[in-house]
């Protein structure tokens, strides 16, 4: 009687402290929202707005609801008059312009915007962190999701894509990756997971292909658990190849207009990426089905690892043959032209080398601190429930993938700090749970071996660092310095008589959303023509003839501005190098000056710029 009233006695404790744990975290992650309009407060639209992707996302919305159509993805503004066809998605176009239709009533449009800019992002953090904290209690309960939570807080990079303002879609892309994530983990469990999962991942390469890798990754680590353990994650596998495929072509329907069905894009959903789906995951659903793994032991574990290698060989044998050039990513197709002159020089896309290099205090939150969640989180392997291991290899094999693409290309390191996030709470609760009842030297180690994978930590190391040995903070000054030179841009043009501006790919979102200009270059792949068009103005022998080939009514420049600095340096006889310099060609009219930027136009052409009437072309036996 005392065994069943103790046995009947700790499920309302149980449930009691599952209730009370899921209550701090409701609380925490409502302080969490708060905090990020605390600390941010309404996004700033203005000159100090330093994202080029959000710009552009806003000048996405206002085109849209302006009347252009659903499935015309084309900034005409940008490189006209052919326009550029850019490759994201109106599924993220949609909510933000939904907000701002509902808004403006009450706002205006100005106002509305603003809304939309501050609510959109920190609305999206509350299914983020909901699912990544369910990825961690899979494993660890409550406490993993507490921790969860904190090391999001703690993540600056992670935080950031939720911070007012941030209107691109690293932010939706990131809660989709957590939702895939959370369906595989429990792709074992109920059949709503392994869909659900399939579902947000096919959503996530409909909205851009920078989480391709991750998804692969993704599918990577349930193939390996299906590999290891058929019985129990069989049914799973099936489920989430049949729902990336059928979610997959959905979306592709709903986004991709009809013209361009068959047309193969490398950085964007297109027949490219749904010809490797529907026959890797049909390929996947068959094998699943015809090995079933009844007890088969090392033969069958071959077998089904042999199969998926094959399946894998074929899928990159059709790429090969049809899309050769995506086989080296979203980039394939890119004009090689602009890789020396423009995409080298990105900071996203620089590698571990380059980032040692050129930003070395950027090394160690960005890449030391992922790669201890990993270190920590092989290690908790052990310590868990043999049962639970597959499942947690997925969130491993995504952390150690995207570590090594990160050597390669910087961006990929926040799906690893994402992802780090939901493992450094399980390794937490498992070391809690590990050391109870102990405080000795080792036990203590073990509790708080966490802290190594706190970017937040290195972050403030490194800045005391800098201060310690008096290094300026190069990064503090440029920023101040482009908000300055977007404030002059915007004061100058904005009121002028809609034209086309020649200026870097930095300002070009910027001027496209602050004035009525049409702009040559902006900082995206697919504009390849105009920032070849602007680098001949600023680097080429004969800039004149440049800038008048353009057909452009302004030329700006910023002499702080980076990319006018790396132009020069590449052409120290160019025309980025003599403005630089102070020097102004008498072909040059100019508009607007000041210590912040200068604006020209060109004078008409045969004209002596001294102000006297042209020469006259005198025949020889008079000018004898």
């Amino acid at each position: 009687m005392n065994s069943k009233q103790g046995a009947f006695g700790a499920a309302p404790v149980l449930f009691g402290f599952v209730l009370r744990a899921r209550l701090v975290f409701a609380v925490a992650l409502g302080l969490f929202v708060v905090g990020l309009v605390a600390v941010n407060r309404l996004a700033d639209l203005g000159p100090a707005w330093d994202d080029p992707d959000a710009m552009m996302r806003l000048v996405e919305v206002r085109d849209f609801l302006g009347g252009q159509n659903w499935f015309d993805l084309t900034q005409h503004r940008l490189d006209p008059p052919g326009g550029v066809l850019m490759h994201w998605s109106r599924l993220v176009d949609l909510p933000i312009a939904a907000i701002v239709l509902a808004a403006t009533p009450f706002a205006g449009s100005a106002g509305a915007e603003l809304f939309a800019a501050t609510v959109w992002p920190v609305l999206l953090v509350i299914p983020f962190a909901f699912a990544l904290a369910s990825v961690a209690g899979r494993f660890g309960g409550e406490t993993a999701r507490l921790v969860t939570l904190l090391m999001i807080f703690l993540s600056p990079q992670v935080k950031a894509v939720f911070a007012p303002g941030s209107l691109d879609h690293h932010n939706v892309q990131a809660v989709l990756l957590a939702c895939v994530l959370m369906g595989l983990v429990r792709a074992d469990q109920a059949r709503r997971w392994p869909v659900a999962a399939g579902a947000a991942a096919a959503v996530s390469l409909a909205v851009g292909m920078e989480t391709l890798p991750a998804i692969l990754l993704a599918i990577l680590g349930l193939a390996i658990a299906w590999t290891v353990n058929a019985d129990r994650w069989r049914r799973g596998l099936m489920l989430f190849a049949g729902a990336l495929i059928a979610g997959t072509l959905l979306v592709a329907a709903a986004t991709i207009p009809p013209s361009r069905w068959l047309v193969p894009a490398c950085d964007a959903l297109s027949f490219a990426y749904l010809l490797p789906v529907v026959i890797g995951g049909g390929a996947v659903i068959a094998l699943a089905a015809l090995l079933r793994g009844h007890g088969d032991g090392v033969p069958g574990l071959l077998m089904r690892g042999g199969a998926l290698v094959a399946v894998a060989s074929l899928l990159v044998a059709v790429a090969a043959v049809l899309f050769p050039t995506c086989l080296t990513g979203p980039y394939g197709d890119i004009d090689p032209a602009i890789r020396p002159i423009w995409l080298d020089h990105i900071d996203e896309a620089q590698g571990f080398l380059s980032t040692l290099e050129n930003r070395p205090g950027l090394v160690m939150p960005a890449y030391f601190a992922p790669f201890a969640a990993l270190v920590l989180g092989a290690r908790a392997l052990r310590r868990m429930p043999s049962a639970d291991r597959p499942a947690f290899v997925i969130v491993l094999s995504i952390l150690g993938g995207s570590i090594l693409l990160g050597a390669l290309q910087l961006r990929a390191l926040v799906g690893a700090q994402v992802v780090a996030s939901a493992a450094v709470g399980v390794v937490v609760a498992l070391a809690i749970k590990a050391t109870a009842g102990r405080d000795d030297a080792r036990a203590i180690a073990q509790r708080w071996s966490w802290l190594a994978a706190v970017p937040v930590l290195w972050m403030l190391l490194v800045t005391a660092v800098d201060r310690l040995s008096g290094q300026p903070d190069a990064e503090a000054v440029n920023v101040a310095t482009m908000t300055d030179c977007r404030a002059f841009f915007g004061d100058v043009l904005g009121s002028r008589a809609p034209g086309l501006v020649v200026a870097t790919s930095n300002f070009g979102a910027f001027l496209l959303k602050a004035t009525p200009h049409a702009v040559l270059a902006a900082p995206y792949h697919r504009g390849a023509h105009g920032i070849l068009a602007v680098d001949a103005v600023f680097t080429g022998a004969d800039p004149e003839a440049a800038f008048r080939a353009t057909g452009a009514t302004y030329l700006a420049a910023c002499a702080g501005d980076p990319e006018l600095n790396q132009m020069a340096q590449r052409a120290p006889n160019g025309l980025a190098a003599r403005l630089i310099d102070g020097v102004r060609p008498p072909w040059l009219a100019e508009v607007a000056s000041g210590p912040a930027g200068m604006i020209f136009s060109a004078r008409p052409s045969g004209l002596d710029v001294t102000g006297s009437l042209p020469m006259l072309r005198l025949r020889p036996s008079i000018r004898d």
